[in-house]
């Protein structure tokens, strides 16, 4: 058996924790039914299946997903993670471990609640929609299990308590978010996907076990980047293309040209999302040129973080969408001048700021590089370009802005963007080599 699994079975399960829990529930359910008992026999099974999805929700979403946070959280707060980072268990074996056993207890509840929810659906009326129900229910706390487990990992290396905070954030916005569009799609008419009818039941399960599993092979991922286990950086691309895939397919018409602006966005996204989220320190891309520089790619791409592959796939996206767009150049010239050249004029924005911000990082003296990249993006993408809108030198306003010029001035103006930053970024890794550094003024 995995010892992850079975060490958490046994800091989750005792002799009383497995007596009490039924105990408190069978309680609970008779109270409710005493509460409904002078109504009719239909009016009790709602009012027992309503309770038991509730109490499943505490349990399972609530208290499962906090343990399956705390899992992670717990070990760093006890001092306890460099013992298990140093045993020889795999990634998959210390997620899964944590995953299904940090959550047990919180399953073991939620699956006695089903006994009692199953049922009073049935008797109720809610036959058509139970499976779905069920089978959503359980998808979520997976999910949910999942995607907080992968966050605190990630934000595990700025501390126990910001990572505790940001993981509960995460939990409370995603439910919040996920309330409207999960029963509109319980109530709504068919879905057309890619050309293809849903029943809006169907198409929510089929959205959730997608989602469910990207967040699981998220939280693999970031165990192995916490345990130190190198990968290749396929998992942030293969994220990009599927979303972009699911996003893409309520489209009603023009399929390639959504395809194309989606992806461009969904890779622009995600790119500055890891570019601001994931150090950037020096030593890590010295290791990346040096193996470049030998001519070992898959060791360089061990090592290389995840902005970058999504910054690569967002060419083909903009190339993709000067093709998909070519049928709207016959609008007006300002209109189809910036259509045609805004794509790429984008990403050669995009690599100008991930110039920057490694300008930032590489920095010996600057203790907040992030702040510092936000604040001059503030600045180049919205001040400078105000003010001189203001001023009515439009000529400048495009070159401060490229993607508010037109035509070829947009291309020249983003190149020259992009070179001034890696002229910087050239001068700054010169600047913070360790010989340049220790040499006497």
């Amino acid at each position: 058996m995995n010892p992850e699994f079975q060490r958490q079975l046994w800091l989750q399960f005792s002799t009383t924790r497995l007596g009490v829990l039924p105990l408190l529930l069978l309680v609970g359910f008779a109270a409710v039914y005493l509460s409904a008992s002078t109504q009719s026999a239909q009016a009790i099974a709602v009012a027992l299946a309503s309770a038991g999805a509730v109490l499943f929700v505490a349990l399972v979403w609530g208290m499962g997903t906090m343990a399956a946070g705390a899992s992670v959280m717990d070990e760093i707060s006890d001092r306890t993670w460099d013992q298990q980072r140093m045993s020889a268990m795999q990634p998959w074996a210390m997620t899964w471990g944590k995953l299904a056993g940090a959550t047990a207890y919180g399953w073991y509840g939620g699956a006695l609640c089903l006994l009692i929810a199953i049922p009073g659906a049935w008797l109720g009326g809610f036959p058509p929609l139970l499976a779905h129900a069920v089978l959503g229910s359980i998808l979520v706390g997976i999910f949910l299990h999942a995607l907080l487990m992968a966050v605190n990992l990630q934000l595990a290396k700025s501390g126990g308590k910001i990572a505790r905070r940001g993981g509960a954030w995460t939990f409370v916005l995603v439910l919040l978010y996920a309330a409207g569009p999960t029963s509109a799609a319980l109530r709504g008419e068919d879905i057309v996907w890619w050309n293809t009818g849903w029943s809006a039941p169907d198409f929510f399960v089929a959205s959730l076990a997608f989602f469910t599993v990207c967040t699981v092979i998220g939280a693999w991922r970031s165990m192995a980047e916490i345990l130190a286990v190198r990968q290749l950086p396929w998992g942030w691309p293969a994220l990009a293309l599927f979303s972009t895939a699911y996003l893409s397919g309520f489209a009603p018409t023009r399929h390639s040209a959504v395809f194309a602006i989606v992806g461009l966005g969904t890779c622009t996204a995600m790119t500055y999302f890891a570019l601001l989220t994931e150090p950037q320190p020096r030593p890590l891309w010295q290791r990346v040129v040096h193996r470049l520089q030998a001519d070992q790619l898959r060791s360089a791409l061990l090592q290389l973080p995840r902005w970058p592959t999504t910054l690569a796939l967002a060419l083909p996206f903009a190339v993709l969408s000067l093709y998909a767009l070519n049928p709207y150049t016959a609008w007006p010239h300002a209109v189809a001048g910036l259509i045609g050249q805004s794509p790429v004029s984008l990403v050669l924005l995009i690599v100008r700021d991930c110039a920057l911000a490694l300008f930032f990082a590489f920095s010996v003296t600057s203790r907040r590089p992030v702040l510092a990249f936000m604040t001059l993006m503030l600045v180049l993408h919205g001040l400078v370009p105000w003010l001189l809108g203001a001023a009515g030198l439009t000529l400048l306003r495009g070159f401060a802005q490229p993607l508010l010029a037109t035509g070829a001035t947009a291309l020249v103006a983003a190149a020259v963007h992009v070179l001034m930053a890696l002229g910087l970024l050239r001068w700054r890794w010169l600047a913070s080599t360790p010989h340049a550094q220790n040499t006497p003024a």
